[in-house]
């Protein structure tokens, strides 16, 4: 990780790390990195998006680039569009899964690829050393798109023909939690045959992530649980009104299946919901490679992908291939290799050349193809696996007595098991994960670490 950027562009609390004179030098060194031309900016919902957009746009413009504002749309919307229109850059203005406080920027090259390290390196290096400076009283020149709605349509069209499943026979639920896929998914899955209900689909950035979501899909099981109810109790009150004991009403509505998808912030993540319970992420992935053609057999996935994913690949005469986590890690070995599927536990799931980047709903689609051509999803049998996100300094890393707390779990579970230890590249907080056949080892070592880090913040 650079000065400015994480694992996944540049985030923090608006007004403390990320601020609207951070953001006018952030949009004046893309100019000079990528030179003059357009540029695709989107955002998602929460309250600092516009004010950032609009110190991007002056510091874009000054340096001689011109926006194109998508307004709230999908990140991968805006990947897509980059791609497509062949812009210098795509930007969207999200703190992905993070909480309405948070906010950030994420960027996208020609290809609507995320930048790699050294590209970052460059951009930082402009942002340290530009002469320009930024003025809030002077008005934004080069805004030259108020068309939004027909560049999100264009992305809508593009995921329906190329996904092209049809739905008919299932109900969908969808939680949107307050981000930017409210803009988008509901006509997805209903021009795809779907009958659709959809929930935190208003654009309230103050409510973005909060207790719905990716994050939380306890939210969209509970919606599911409760419709499945009230269907049930309807069904029970026709019958005493009718002499027939029949409900053609209920019958329907029963025969349809049911599932559930939940979104993050800015779309690029999915969680999913089938028969009333959370899919897990490794076992969505795993059902993802049944239904695309994977180029050399190929999956790949994160250092955190279960061991039970890559056992059940290998029984079938395919490969799992590890990055480090991050979304952009993945992507960027599908680009190079040309493989065809990858993700992670989080929920990011990248189908490759269709997109560049993660796109949850491109990937609920994908999941419901495997569920209509299987009729059934697999749910892997996990590998005991745990992990602790607490927040801490990063100099906990470099800390004598904490290199030795690693080293010792290192040892133990040589052989039996696997230990990462990280910081957040989108947070300040350390992520351990131990794996672990036997759970009891688990606990004992996420025990340790959790004193060791709590010890250490006091």
């Amino acid at each position: 990780m650079g000065k400015y950027f994480g694992t996944d562009g540049i985030r923090g609390v608006f007004g403390e790390k990320l601020t609207s004179e951070l953001c006018y030098r952030i949009g004046y060194a893309l100019s000079q990195y990528f030179g003059k031309g357009e540029v695709f900016i989107g955002r998602d919902t929460r309250i600092s998006g516009e004010e950032i957009e609009s110190a991007l746009i002056k510091g874009l413009s000054d340096g001689g680039m011109t926006a194109k504002c998508l307004g709230i749309v999908p990140t991968p919307a805006v990947a897509y569009l980059t791609k497509k229109s062949e812009a210098k850059c795509g930007i969207m203005i999200t703190a992905s899964h993070n909480p309405p406080s948070h906010n950030g920027i994420k960027f996208f090259d020609e290809n609507g690829m995320k930048l790699n390290e050294e590209q970052e390196g460059s951009i930082e290096y402009y942002i340290d050393n530009s002469n320009s400076t930024h003025n809030e009283s002077e008005s934004i020149l080069k805004n030259s798109s108020n068309n939004h709605y027909a560049l999100k349509q264009d992305y809508i069209d593009y995921v329906v023909k190329t996904t092209s499943v049809d739905l008919s026979g299932y109900e969908i639920f969808l939680d949107c939690g307050y981000g930017a896929t409210g803009t988008v998914a509901g006509e997805i899955f209903e021009r795809l045959g779907a009958k659709v209900n959809i929930e935190n689909y208003s654009l309230r950035g103050e409510k973005i992530n909060a207790g719905c979501g990716a994050l939380f899909p306890e939210y969209v099981q509970r919606t599911m649980h409760n419709a499945q109810r009230i269907t049930h109790n309807d069904c029970v009150n026709n019958l005493n009104n009718t002499s027939d004991h029949s409900c053609a009403l209920c019958d329907m509505r029963y025969a349809l299946k049911k599932i559930g998808f939940s979104f993050d912030g800015d779309g690029d993540r999915l969680s999913v919901v089938y028969e009333g319970k959370i899919i897990d992420g490794d076992s969505v992935l795993y059902n993802l490679s049944r239904v695309i053609s994977l180029n050399e057999n190929v999956v790949a996935g994160t250092v955190l992908a279960n061991l039970a994913l890559e056992k059940k690949l290998l029984s079938e005469g395919k490969r799992l291939i590890r990055t480090p986590v991050g979304d952009k890690y993945i992507c960027d070995l599908l680009f190079k290799k040309n493989y065809s599927l990858g993700g992670e536990q989080s929920g990011h799931y990248i189908i490759h050349p269709e997109m560049s980047t993660g796109d949850g709903i491109f990937a609920a689609i994908f999941f419901l193809k495997s569920v209509i051509e299987y009729g059934e999803v697999v749910i892997l049998d996990l590998v005991p696996q745990k992990q602790i996100s607490l927040k801490a300094d990063r100099g906990i890393m470099f800390e004598k007595d904490f290199i030795l707390l690693i080293k010792k779990w290192e040892e133990k579970l040589k052989g039996i098991g696997r230990l990462i230890v990280r910081m957040s590249g989108t947070e300040d907080k350390i992520r351990v994960m131990v794996e672990c056949e036997n759970e009891k080892i688990v606990e004992e070592a996420l025990d340790e670490f959790r004193e060791a880090i709590i010890n250490n913040e006091c």
